[in-house]
């Protein structure tokens, strides 16, 4: 059995917060194995011994584009990311798609695509937006993968590869802080978000690797994530459990983080600009909530920490009542 499928995954979430994925899996799904069914059959025929790789790739950068223009704020389900994986291995293109763990048995480890994962994000990511907002250091990841890629044994050794990434998951537990030591599920799920920033839980290796460009340009995803987040944030309001719906929010925030340094500098300029208009077409708690992600956006743009002068890192997990479930005042929400 592959070492990344001995892995728990979450068998999937009920309820309205969970819907747009289960849609995004199900319309993906079945265009794999009806209109595209040709297509994904071509991609793994051999011709004289040799692979066709070129349907398998055309495949996969098709509903990698389909999933972020259709739902840019949604976390990709782990059934999608199923499929990508086995189009990628058709396609020959080296590419670590990572599933979404869960939380309640979650065991402290990683396996090394997870770290490989990161590599891509990093050589991506490196001294932008991203990694300022989220105080990662790209370089210190690229290096810790060269080091565990140089350490691991090679294929003629006949040592079997690695289950589990030691130097990924400690740099995971130190990122989620000395609250997050496995064993709770909110304390997992710190450490599983940080994996995921770290990883841009797939978006990296879409645009790096799959090459993929949505039509609209980046903008526009970058923007309708922030419509996700206003969304999301509104169903906090008399929401007598909200962290769902927190989590989701914090998700698709992160997810706007991820296409906002591919837009232009005039570009994310604007984009930044205007999310308090479109926080207003919200009730008017949802921009009282959002001030402080949106003040740590602008300092984190600006060259600041994101995380003073008022500004608050958006994360989605904690061990603390949640500062975006408190109704703006600073009470909790009712």
């Amino acid at each position: 059995m592959d070492d990344d499928a001995e892995q728990q995954l979450p068998d999937g979430s009920s309820g309205p917060a969970s819907y747009p994925r289960a849609q995004l899996a199900r319309a993906f799904l079945t265009a794999l194995t009806h209109d595209d069914a040709g297509t994904r059959n071509r991609a793994v025929e051999r011709h004289a011994g040799r692979p066709d790789l070129a349907p398998a790739r055309a495949v996969l950068r098709q509903l990698g584009e389909l999933s972020v223009q259709t739902f840019p704020g949604t976390l990709l389900p782990n059934r999608l990311v199923r499929e990508f994986g086995v189009l990628a291995e058709q396609a020959d293109l080296g590419a670590p798609f990572v599933e979404e763990l869960a939380a309640d048995i979650f065991m402290g480890t990683f396996t090394p695509k997870y770290l490989a994962a990161a590599r891509i994000a990093a050589d991506l990511l490196r001294g932008t937006l991203y990694e300022r907002y989220y105080g990662i250091d790209y370089a210190a990841v690229r290096d810790l993968a060269l080091a565990e890629a140089d350490g691991a044994p090679t294929r003629t050794t006949g040592i079997r590869r690695p289950r589990a990434s030691a130097g990924f998951a400690r740099l995971c537990a130190e990122r989620a802080g000395s609250g997050a030591r496995t064993g709770s599920v909110a304390a997992n799920g710190r450490i599983i978000e940080q994996a995921q920033i770290l990883t841009t839980h797939n978006l990296a290796t879409l645009v790096a690797r799959v090459g993929i460009a949505p039509a609209p340009g980046w903008p526009d995803p970058a923007r309708r994530c922030f419509t996700t987040v206003c969304r999301m944030t509104a169903q906090v309001q008399g929401n007598p459990r909200p962290m769902s719906s927190v989590k989701d929010a914090a998700y698709a925030w992160r997810q706007m983080l991820f296409h906002l340094p591919l837009c232009d500098p005039a570009e994310q300029a604007r984009v930044i600009a205007g999310l308090d208009e479109e926080a207003a077409r919200f009730p008017a708690h949802v921009a009282a909530r959002l001030a402080p992600a949106l003040t740590g956006l602008r300092q984190a743009a600006a060259g600041a920490a994101p995380d003073s002068s008022g500004g608050r890192l958006l994360l989605g997990w904690t061990t603390r009542p949640h500062w975006l479930a408190q109704a703006p005042g600073g009470s909790p929400a009712r």
